[in-house]
């Protein structure tokens, strides 16, 4: 998977600050999933590895109560972890936590969901998703499930962002009764290339 690309209009848009009248109608809100699907071919091939960490939970659904601390905490990760892996394609496309100080995407949302659940966060509140960019690539990221909706932990921003302001068509994510379970996402793409200048959603 594509993992990081110079992403100027995204990184102005969301770094430079948008006011809350700017946010889409529907920020704040869950990312809807349907039907059962095939988790993605790299996941199944951690499920192997790390088979600890892909048994069905049995918790139900559940948010986390979004407070500044827990908001900082997001923030935190999401910043140490960018800074400390060095983005590098996988060309296999395995999926692994950071062990060499380089990883794709992957790496990256693994790292982060590993780090938030140390830090107390519930296993089921932290969901990897697939979507394709902007640019027709594949990419996942982290998705924290909180009380004030979806938010994004991504390796392509700075910031921790809700769903609904990333030009991305959302393709699958993890079930929270199972983490081995993988659910298509339904929800309607929110931002779209008119948010971002210059930029061609696909």
């Amino acid at each position: 998977m594509k993992h990081y690309f110079s992403y100027i209009a995204l990184v102005c848009t969301l770094c430079l600050g948008m006011s809350v009248a700017s946010l889409p109608a529907t920020a704040g809100t869950m990312i809807t999933t349907g039907s059962a699907v095939v988790p993605p071919s790299g996941f199944i091939g951690f499920c192997v590895k790390y088979s600890q960490e892909c048994l069905v939970s049995g918790q139900d659904a559940t948010v986390r109560e979004l407070t500044s601390a827990r908001r900082a905490e997001l923030e935190a990760v999401q910043a140490k972890v960018n800074a400390e892996i060095r983005p590098q394609e996988e060309p296999t496309h395995v999926w692994e936590y950071a062990r060499t100080g380089t990883g794709d995407c992957n790496t990256f949302a693994l790292t982060k969901r590993r780090a938030l659940i140390a830090m107390g966060w519930p296993e089921e509140t932290l969901l990897l998703a697939a979507a394709y960019t902007e640019q027709g690539e594949g990419h996942l990221v982290l998705v924290a499930r909180t009380s004030q909706g979806d938010l994004i932990l991504d390796n392509r921003l700075k910031p921790v962002v809700d769903w609904t302001v990333l030009p991305y068509r959302w393709v699958s994510m993890q079930s929270q009764k199972s983490p081995a379970r993988w659910l298509q996402i339904v929800s309607r793409r929110i931002a779209d290339a008119t948010a971002l200048p210059g930029r061609t959603v696909r």
